[in-house]
């Protein structure tokens, strides 16, 4: 299906705040923009979020899938708000005022439309809560528009005091990035029938001595692994991915995961039983 975007007025914003756009948190958070919504250049996406259990749609493939693959993995952040809008509208005009920057308006109405943050994070430390927004852009996309464009969301966010932070591809860790995306459709058990809570248990002592004990590759060892123990191929590497996307067992994230061609090094375990209790 082709996307249009809608002709911004005051009665589309309107229609849009009457949806709920951009209000709620979590799996109830509805983006002012999804990617139906607007034509896009590059590869789009929609992923199911650990945190949110929702969809979280990006316009952007490259960069902000990237950095929500970061975020799914900082223990900090609780919550994701994608394309999280800058209302009342009023208040991105008064600050494009006060800055002497001219306001974005729609190309084909000329009504000034709403502005968005590309993420709106929640942050947990302890008791306490606070938020976070990122803006996302390529360094060589940082022209002089780009730029007055972000002065007006920065200065949005600094009236409300929440920090704001310009994200470019020089703040994301793509060794990082690249295991979470590995890691991250075997978070959840759901979908992959055989596996169960009781066989990772069964299984997770002598699967995670076999690859201590090893300088073999990876998939080496749990292909091993599932022949020693009667399982279907690929169960093994599944639980691997499992533990470690749980936190159960802990590596080196910031160092890419090569598991064709180099061993795993664990470097401890949760001996949370309660852990289990988070397995889908």
């Amino acid at each position: 299906m082709s996307k249009r975007r809608t002709r911004t007025t005051a009665s589309s914003i309107a229609r849009r705040i009457r949806e709920g756009r951009g209000e709620g948190h979590f799996a109830a958070y509805r983006p002012w923009l999804t990617i139906h919504d607007v034509p896009s250049t590059g590869v789009v996406t929609r992923i199911l979020g650990w945190k949110s259990r929702r969809l979280h749609h990006y316009l952007s493939e490259q960069l902000e899938l990237a950095h929500h693959y970061q975020m799914e993995w900082a223990e900090d952040v609780i919550d994701i708000r994608e394309q999280f809008p800058l209302l009342p509208l009023e208040r991105t005009l008064f600050i494009a005022q006060k800055l002497g920057i001219r306001h974005p308006v729609d190309p084909k109405s000329k009504y000034p439309i709403v502005m968005t943050t590309d993420m709106l994070l929640t942050l947990k430390k302890g008791d306490d809560i606070s938020f976070a927004a990122h803006s996302l852009k390529p360094s060589n996309k940082l022209s002089k528009r780009v730029v007055e464009k972000l002065q007006i969301e920065k200065q949005f966010f600094k009236d409300l005091g929440i920090d704001w932070s310009l994200i470019t591809e020089k703040q994301i860790n793509y060794d990082l990035v690249r295991n979470v995306e590995w890691l991250h459709s075997a978070r959840s058990l759901e979908g992959h029938m055989h596996l169960t809570t009781e066989l990772i248990k069964q299984i997770e002592p002598s699967l995670r001595q076999a690859i201590s004990q090893s300088d073999s590759p990876l998939t080496d060892v749990t292909m091993e692994q599932d022949l020693k123990h009667g399982l279907p191929e690929g169960t093994c590497i599944q639980i691997v991915r499992h533990l470690i996307a749980n936190r159960y067992w802990i590596v080196d994230m910031s160092k890419r995961i090569l598991p064709t061609l180099q061993p795993l090094q664990i470097r401890a375990i949760c001996h949370r039983e309660v852990l289990y209790e988070h397995f889908c």
